[in-house]
């Protein structure tokens, strides 16, 4: 998460120089506000500190942007997912709760199953670093609701606000259609996401 903090700081740091000189030359009529967009990806989740289950969560995002001043965008989307691998739990010889997954050697939580929802706003600087290509970076809040369950009981129901830190790298061409590629970090609670994500987008 530090890295991340870092890059988005980096970023929005570099746009509030410039953003001066770009606010002079900026003309609503000739810019193309409005992006449409979904990105998917793998994250892995850490529930209260603990590192349970390496990169088994897949999710996606659908989202809108509304660019309000030069390299500035208001976005709005709908985060969901769920985990994809395997856990098998047991009790051992002590009358404990043991869990497993392909990849993960261990880990101590009663839970077989995790789902996650969001409703996101926040901000979204770029920077442009050519014609085509630019970095991103965005903050903002979220009003998540995620469960966690073992042998389909839910076993921790949480509902709130969070935060949501994005930083990545945009290629966009002329007609409007783009890709993306970044790193993400969710805070929800007890939970947390670190996930890459990839994505299509069209700006009109």
């Amino acid at each position: 998460m530090k890295l991340l903090t870092q890059l988005s700081a980096g970023i929005l740091m570099c746009l509030a120089i410039s953003n001066a000189s770009a606010n002079e030359a900026y003309n609503q009529s000739d810019t193309k506000l409005h992006t449409f967009g979904v990105q998917v990806g793998g994250a892995g989740l850490d529930y209260k500190g603990d590192d349970t289950d390496g990169d088994g969560v897949a999710q996606s995002y659908l989202y809108y942007n509304y660019q309000f001043m030069p390299n500035f965008a208001l976005e709005v989307g709908l985060l969901a997912g769920e985990e994809i691998e395997d856990w098998d739990c047991f009790k051992d010889v002590n009358d404990d709760w043991e869990c497993f997954n392909d990849d993960d050697d261990r880990f101590d939580l009663l839970a077989d199953d995790f789902e996650f929802s969001a409703v996101v706003f926040a901000v979204k600087a770029s920077l442009p670093i050519s014609q085509r290509n630019s970095l991103y970076a965005k903050v903002g809040g979220q009003f998540y609701d995620y469960e966690l369950a073992f042998n389909r009981r839910k076993i921790a129901d949480e509902s709130g606000t969070g935060l949501i830190l994005e930083a990545g790298w945009n290629y966009r061409w002329d007609f409007g259609l783009g890709l993306n590629a970044g790193l993400q970090y969710n805070h929800m609670g007890d939970a947390e996401l670190h996930s890459f994500n990839v994505g299509v987008s069209y700006q009109f």
